[in-house]
């Protein structure tokens, strides 16, 4: 179905993408260095390579339509164990608010705290009905665990999309053909892989 659905797409389309795509080539990096990881976004694959040759590759989760992984590129400044997940604030707001003010003890349960003056405060211990939107007062975070949405490692290039790459839970996914879930960020196949090659490198 998909197959014949790309077949009889409209030659002027296809020429439109073509253009797009060279438009975002054309602000990447002439020179992407040695030894660089590439994420292939429309594919839902990573490479990795060293010295001109692919010495990995691994199946990876992109954003949603809505959600779209930004093309961009940049150096990778650090490798996080375990990390926290501090919620966006559109996330926290548009996603979280609505569970934190009908059932806050099942977002406790997956590991959420709220960040009040630097000090995390129980979910559970705040009365959510008094906010919305216009008056989120705390930072969400989840902490490490097996119910955190990084999952067990992250990797951080700073930029200014706040995009990175990190591990996830939901294994599931990868299984997909077409694997746009995310809000952006880059979710890995074999993250503790990628740590043990990028740390070493």
């Amino acid at each position: 179905k998909q197959t014949y659905f790309q077949l009889n797409i409209p030659i002027a389309d296809r020429i439109r993408q073509i253009v797009m795509s060279m438009e975002r080539w054309r602000w990447m990096p002439e020179d992407l260095g040695k030894h660089y990881i590439k994420v292939n976004i429309a594919g839902f694959e990573l490479k990795r390579v060293e010295n001109g040759a692919i010495r990995g590759r691994m199946r990876v989760v992109g954003g949603q339509p809505y959600h779209q992984t930004p093309v961009f590129s940049e150096t990778m400044k650090y490798v996080e164990i375990n990390p926290y997940w501090n919620v966006p604030y559109s996330i926290a707001v548009n996603e979280e608010l609505p569970k934190l003010q009908s059932r806050p003890a099942s977002l406790a349960a997956q590991g959420f705290e709220a960040v009040v003056n630097d000090k995390p405060v129980p979910v559970t211990a705040i009365d959510w009905s008094r906010y919305s939107r216009s008056n989120f007062p705390v930072q969400l975070r989840q902490r490490p665990g097996q119910n955190n949405a990084l999952g067990r490692v992250k990797f951080m290039f700073p930029n200014r999309f706040n995009v990175y790459m990190h591990d996830t839970p939901a294994r599931t996914l990868f299984g997909e053909a077409s694997r746009a879930f995310s809000h952006g960020c880059i979710r890995l196949a074999r993250p503790i892989d990628m740590a043990e090659q990028v740390l070493t490198t």
